[in-house]
């Protein structure tokens, strides 16, 4: 296993909290501050910026993915530590915003722009209850406003995300946002198990 992996980062966490998946997502993932944070600024503060230039109320903003746990849940990713190269992912939850998305959406996969692969990918979030921006957002009415955002969230967070990539991804409501982040705890709980970190 690559050292450089958050797998018994994960495990020991996971393991101190009872080994409960949704409590665990409730625990890390929607309280508190992240572990990649500085510690000099206030997280509740960078989410109200982010709310308030999205146009969403600061309580539909959640920072996910490694910034938040330290680690990333994504076995793709080999569960890496979050390093100055990773990604912020920003989750916001906003049922106006999804359906509005999803209608544009609709227009957007009718369209030959994206390869059938990349179609089937955007189909199965929305299905989900999700839609990630990363691959739509220039093409959405809200887009160009949301890219430019994405430097003022960087920059007001220093020098150490200076290298950082925001993504957003949108969620209908605050259970899709949940069982997905769920799903995510599941598979890392199972790979962990199937690597051996449970006895480690």
């Amino acid at each position: 296993m690559n050292d450089a992996s958050g797998l018994p980062e994960f495990w020991k966490e996971f393991s101190s909290l009872g080994r409960e998946v949704d409590f665990f997502v409730t625990a890390r993932l929607f309280d508190g501050t992240p572990a990649a944070w500085p510690q000099e600024l206030s997280y509740i503060r960078w989410r109200h910026l982010v709310a308030t230039e999205l146009g969403v109320d600061p309580m539909a903003v959640q920072l996910v993915g490694s910034a938040r746990l330290g680690y990333s849940l994504n076995p793709k990713k080999n569960f890496r530590k979050f390093h100055s190269g990773s990604d912020l992912d920003i989750a916001v939850i906003s049922p106006e915003l999804f359906d509005r998305a999803w209608r544009e959406l609709r227009r957007i996969i009718a369209e030959k722009i994206f390869p059938n692969r990349t179609k089937d990918y955007l189909r199965k979030l929305v299905f989900e209850e999700c839609i990630a921006l990363d691959i739509v957002l220039p093409r959405l009415s809200f887009g160009e406003q949301w890219s430019r955002s994405r430097d003022i969230f960087i920059q007001d967070l220093g020098e150490t995300f200076s290298n950082c990539e925001v993504n957003y991804r949108l969620y209908r409501n605050h259970g899709s946002l949940r069982n997905y982040q769920v799903k995510s705890v599941n598979i890392a709980r199972d790979r962990a198990i199937e690597e051996g970190v449970d006895h480690g």
